[in-house]
């Protein structure tokens, strides 16, 4: 439907297409070459995890099914290969490494972090190269068409307005003299995107087609984020799909405007200039970490053990802030002053609309023809050995605002 074209450091997808084409989807949709494979990175030495408190805000347990606590639950798989993105979204992930919550489940995970877009890390939890690795919901709800099945493990980031807060984290930039000012304006916009199958395709797609404009009038053209500014500025691209940090450096947070730039809103959630109510206030959490069924199958306590750790350093991130924001200023790379303007988080490992918002998402890009009808949104969800009381905690919101720090 939309026309692409590569542009700039990418991480893309031609992986996997082999590892589709390997597995008899033959019908799978050409995507180009992928970058070198990540560096591992070494965990450092961890210290005694701290004692957690409970988060100001809780939810009510989540809608996945619960069973009795196993007798026995040593992780299956202690040494599992996790890949993540460098970014603050999966900033639970690292503090768990760092501080210790990891081996408190009985776990010893390798982390092959990476800088870029879902593609590379779900090639890896496809291929075998990773145990785990985060996906975007749009991307598996397509592969999951062709018949690669992968499992939602857990949530991390969390994309809403809550009490007033938005914890959105996307925005559509364009320059300060563009003509476009609404969403209404892309008729013949080079958009620049992480990657093809990215949540980017899936949302404009719908969006575009909701304000009257042809999709097929678009070119999208696939870039980091990182470099939008740049071919905003050169005019390569007429309109960025930019996540923070990276729009940090060109806009404040809470501003629309800055340094030669400006927002036309805010494309996951919607409901504001000119864009359709898409994820709407309630949000999702649309970055999961996943595998191959297969793998949750023969290692439910691994993935039980890694939920949890999760879970508890989210509860860590809240009860320590300043020292979450060194160690997400570690992993990533940006600047702790740059992080300090960047709208605040949302972490969450099972959030209790879970499968109302993908069955959402899924309907929209039915909509959007982007996927046939009849996918089964409940085969995405793993039936894990959770007590009632887990399920319960796995449901609770963790917020984490680094422009509250000194």
């Amino acid at each position: 439907m939309l026309k692409i074209r590569n542009r700039g450091p990418l991480v893309l997808l031609a992986a996997l297409a082999l590892v589709l084409a390997a597995c008899g989807a033959d019908d799978a949709e050409e995507a180009p070459a992928t970058t070198a494979s990540p560096a591992t990175t070494q965990a450092p030495a961890t210290t005694a995890a701290p004692t957690t408190t409970a988060a100001p805000t809780t939810t009510a347990a989540p809608t996945t099914t619960t069973t009795e606590a196993m007798v026995d639950m040593t992780p299956e798989t202690p040494d599992i290969r996790v890949m993540p993105a460098t970014l603050a979204q999966f900033l639970p992930l690292y503090v768990a490494q760092q501080q210790g919550f990891f081996d408190d489940y009985g776990l010893n995970p390798e982390i092959l972090a990476f800088e870029g877009g879902a593609g590379r890390a779900t090639e890896a939890a496809l291929s075998g190269e990773a145990h785990m690795g985060y996906t975007s919901w749009p991307l598996a709800f397509s592969l999951a068409e062709r018949g690669q099945q992968l499992k939602f493990i857990t949530t991390h980031a969390y994309y809403a307005v809550v009490d007033g807060v938005d914890y959105g984290t996307h925005r559509l930039i364009v320059t300060e003299d563009s003509p476009i000012q609404t969403v209404a304006d892309l008729e013949g916009a080079r958009i620049g995107v992480v990657a093809r199958g990215s949540n980017e395709e899936a949302f404009l797609t719908s969006i575009l087609l909701q304000v009257g404009v042809d999709p097929d009038s678009v070119e999208l053209i696939e870039a980091f984020w990182g470099a939008h500014p740049d071919l905003l500025t050169s005019g390569e691209i007429d309109v960025g799909y930019m996540i923070y940090p990276f729009i940090t450096g060109i806009i404040p947070y809470g501003e629309t405007e800055g340094n030669g730039f400006r927002s036309i809103g805010d494309p996951y959630i919607g409901g504001m200039n000119g864009i359709p109510e898409m994820l709407g206030p309630r949000g999702a959490g649309m970055f999961p970490m996943a595998a191959s069924p297969e793998f949750v199958a023969e290692n439910p306590n691994t993935i039980r053990a890694w939920a949890l750790a999760i879970r508890d350093a989210a509860a860590w991130i809240v009860d320590n802030p300043a020292e979450a924001l060194e160690i997400s200023v570690a992993v990533s790379g940006v600047p702790a002053d740059a992080q300090k303007n960047n709208p605040p988080h949302m972490y969450v490992t099972w959030p209790e609309n879970l499968v109302e918002q993908m069955q959402r998402v899924v309907d929209m890009m039915v909509e959007a023809d982007l996927l046939d009808e009849g996918l089964d949104v409940g085969a995405f969800i793993s039936d894990l050995p959770f007590t009632e009381e887990e399920m319960i905690e796995n449901g609770r919101f963790f917020p984490w605002d680094p422009s509250q720090l000194p």
